[in-house]
């Protein structure tokens, strides 16, 4: 279980806000979410609400799912408009239903096996509308992998407020159950005296797609592919895929 969204969740949410514009992801999702007349909104894998806060201002009908409570108690200071909801995905089920659903920040490379990621897609058609669309952005393993040393290392440094801190990463190959690769990350936070202090770490197993294999698995889960974007990432490099419920 990863520790970045449980022990570490306020360091997640600091930190991230200088990875990730919010405003810039707000308006990409937003200029999708207009052009197909999208009023209600489920939101899987929201974090700590950044998104949410914009979507609940623009006047979108929400409910953000999230894995872990952690980044839910976070969410509702963060945006206490907007309504939450802690569960799994795979298993996750309610009777309302929704004109569309998010996956964002790659939360989909979550879904590392088979099974768990067709689990995810099924359950999501059956919370969507007849004709209601599946948005989501994916890790493009074919860029992925053709340069992916063996392992890789790197340093990031990010300020929130009065807090800075230091994530030091190594991505190894595993490739267990498709394009998948180790990522393991040590965070540090500068402390009174000005030195970096170690303050935790986190594991986590990822999953990138190609485009046929995700064309695939939603045809298998009741979706239509509709369109296959690039959108602006960090890190990686992303596809952003919109599909139709058909069945």
């Amino acid at each position: 279980m990863s520790k970045l969204y449980t022990n570490l969740a306020n360091v997640y949410h600091e930190i991230y806000q200088t990875l990730f514009n919010y405003d810039e992801e707000f308006e990409f999702y937003d200029e999708h979410l207009k052009a197909n007349k999208i009023e209600s909104i489920i939101e899987i894998g929201c974090g700590t609400g950044n998104l949410a806060k914009r979507l609940i201002t623009a006047n979108y009908q929400y409910l953000g799912l999230d894995l872990f409570q952690e980044m839910i108690d976070i969410a509702r200071q963060n945006a206490p408009k907007a309504q939450f909801v802690n569960g799994d995905i795979r298993s996750f089920k309610q009777t309302k239903k929704f004109d569309c659903a998010i996956i964002t920040g790659r939360s989909i490379s979550y879904l590392t096996e088979n099974k768990g990621l067709i689990d995810g897609l099924k359950n999501i058609n059956q919370l969507l509308n007849i004709g209601g669309l599946l948005m989501f952005d994916a890790i493009d393993a074919s860029k992925l992998f053709l340069t992916f040393e063996n392992e890789k290392v790197d340093e990031l440094m990010a300020s929130f407020k009065d807090n800075h801190y230091k994530r030091i990463s190594n991505n190894r190959i595993n490739l267990q159950n498709g394009w998948t690769w180790d990522w393991t990350s040590v965070y540090f936070k500068k402390n009174i005296d000005g030195f970096f202090e170690e303050i935790g770490n986190d594991f986590s197993t990822l999953r990138a797609f190609t485009q046929d294999e995700l064309t695939l698995f939603l045809n298998l889960t009741g979706f239509e592919l509709i369109d296959i974007l690039p959108k602006k990432s960090y890190a990686w490099d992303d596809n952003f895929f919109i599909a139709r419920k058909i069945k």
